[in-house]
């Protein structure tokens, strides 16, 4: 069994250039993947991997699987039964193609326009795919297979990808969602720590996407460090984890530093502010979260340190979430 050679008809690396989406055929059958991105710096390697959603059949299908396929190397086409349309289907045009990336960055759905102009969502790789022998749903899936499930018909899903679709292009050389969130924050900051105590800001993002923030404070006590941009986005596999991800998947981070006798010690404010800038990236580099009680390497001090969410004045929520506050607690 042969195919023809394979073509890309899409190719896009996610915002937060972790992941990359790619929609391929072989003349027989289209596939829609995700793949960590090689080149991501700082990240942990291999926790997300590949992971691959059946779009369409190009040539009629099998009555059953067909193991030889996969054997042979060929991505396996989707038996017949199993489709919403038996007869095969067209390759979609590359031009009609778009990619909306989940607000978290771990999951997209692949969307096509269609000749009245309309978009339809046939396939989507959700941050839950993987679990369980499940991949992806497609729009010309009918039952549930090893190559995809049926799309949801629950309309939250769809309005999570709209409103997902909307937030990213929102964004612009002139405005973005940040531009109006900073603002609220550092004035939220303002207001608890004392205008007049803040020291400087601090762009932390390194010119990379998302944009982050960290403010100063430093009162005749202690040193206050404090995120400003974490909660732009929502936090990765927050939703497999607890039963109500909008309450903690958007977070700032926070650090007191209390001084000494003889005043504040710069080299160690020094220290947590470039620990503070780590942290602020890791949940989108690592594919991971950050909560209430979880233990960190805290390499300011060279210990372990805490996550403590504690009863502080409430920021403002951004697109319908609380942000919580999570404070660390290095040892000694």
């Amino acid at each position: 069994m042969s195919a023809d050679p394979t073509e890309n008809l899409l190719f896009e690396t996610s915002p937060f250039g972790t992941i990359d989406a790619i929609v391929e055929h072989d003349g027989r059958v289209v596939y829609f993947y995700l793949n960590e991105h090689p080149d991501s710096a700082g990240k942990t390697p291999g926790k997300f991997g590949t992971r691959a959603c059946w779009v369409r059949n190009l040539a009629r299908g099998p009555l059953v699987f067909d193991q030889s396929e996969m054997a042979n190397g060929l991505a396996p086409l989707m038996p017949r039964n199993d489709c919403l349309d038996a007869e095969p289907q067209n390759v979609p045009a590359t031009e009609h193609l778009e990619v909306v990336w989940f607000e978290e960055g771990n999951g997209a759905a692949l969307l096509e326009t269609e000749r009245e102009g309309q978009k339809q969502t046939i396939a989507v790789i959700p941050p839950w795919s993987g679990v369980d022998g499940f991949h992806g749903y497609a729009r010309q899936c009918v039952h549930e297979t090893p190559l995809a499930w049926p799309m949801p018909l629950n309309e939250t899903f769809q309005i999570r990808i709209d409103r997902a679709r909307e937030f990213w292009k929102s964004f612009s050389p002139d405005d973005s969602p940040f531009a109006h969130l900073q603002p609220m924050l550092v004035d939220a900051w303002d207001q608890r720590f004392g205008k007049e105590n803040q020291k400087q800001y601090y762009s932390i993002d390194g010119g990379l996407f998302p944009p982050r923030g960290l403010v100063h404070y430093e009162t005749e006590t202690e040193t206050v460090l404090v995120t400003v941009g974490m909660s732009l986005c929502p936090q990765p596999m927050v939703e497999l984890a607890v039963e109500q991800p909008a309450l903690q998947r958007r977070i700032e981070l926070g650090t007191k530093i209390l001084h000494a006798v003889n005043g504040p010690d710069e080299e160690l404010i020094k220290l947590n502010l470039a620990s503070v800038s780590s942290w602020a990236g890791y949940p989108w580099r690592n594919q991971s979260w950050l909560g209430n009680g979880h233990t960190i390497d805290w390499a300011a001090t060279k210990t372990k340190a805490t996550l403590v969410q504690k009863d502080d004045p409430a920021l403002p929520g951004f697109r319908d979430d609380p942000i919580q506050v999570l404070w660390v607690e290095a040892g000694a």
